[in-house]
């Protein structure tokens, strides 16, 4: 059963890593592991998808800052960052870099 408490345990990536290998280790179902490990099931998907069995990763994208001349804007005078998997982030103007980039790579990671 996984964690139904409201508090959420942030994992590094090498502890995502391990627990994407142990699960390939284990035999058992997605659903199984997860609810042994006390994690969602929908972690333990992504966590696998994020770390291949051969341990060539995808290269984590990087938020590159682009002056704003070049941002895609909109008439409200926010931009849009798009992203893969269909993600759309919409900053209104006078935004935080750091707000910015801290949602940017929550977006990356899901």
């Amino acid at each position: 059963m996984h964690n139904r408490s409201g508090v959420r345990h942030y994992r590094s990536r090498g502890e995502k890593a391990k627990i994407a290998a142990a699960y390939r280790r284990s035999g058992l179902s997605q659903r199984d592991f997860a609810d042994r490990q006390g994690i969602a099931p929908s972690n333990i998907q992504r966590w696998v998808q994020q770390f291949p069995a051969n341990g060539k990763a995808a290269a984590p994208t990087a938020l590159v800052e682009l002056p704003t001349l070049l941002g895609s804007r909109t008439d409200s005078g926010a931009y849009r960052l798009h992203f893969p998997k269909g993600l759309l982030l919409e900053v209104a103007h006078g935004f935080e870099v750091r707000e910015v980039r801290a949602l940017a790579q929550l977006l990356q990671s899901l």
